[in-house]
């Protein structure tokens, strides 16, 4: 009995643990993105280009990773 309930405690603290991970995985894509699209904007002076798709990127990498660590952690919620 003591063993079925530490392997809930093991998985419900791994849950706990990728889902704190979400907000970090949805905020530095796009920042990242920022950061070399701007670069990259003016390093070849093509104004908002660059950074404006790569945010979007980032915003799209960013939402499909986590919707995988929901998709993988959140079955048992």
């Amino acid at each position: 009995m003591t063993n079925d309930n530490d392997d809930k405690g093991k998985k419900s603290i791994q849950q706990m643990g990728a889902f704190i991970t979400i907000p970090f995985v949805l905020a530095v894509p796009p920042v990242i993105g920022w950061l070399i699209g701007n670069w990259l904007d003016k390093t070849f002076d093509m104004a908002p280009v660059f950074m404006l798709s790569l945010i979007l990127l980032g915003f799209i990498a960013g939402f499909r990773e986590a919707y995988r660590i929901i998709k993988k952690f959140g079955e048992d919620v």
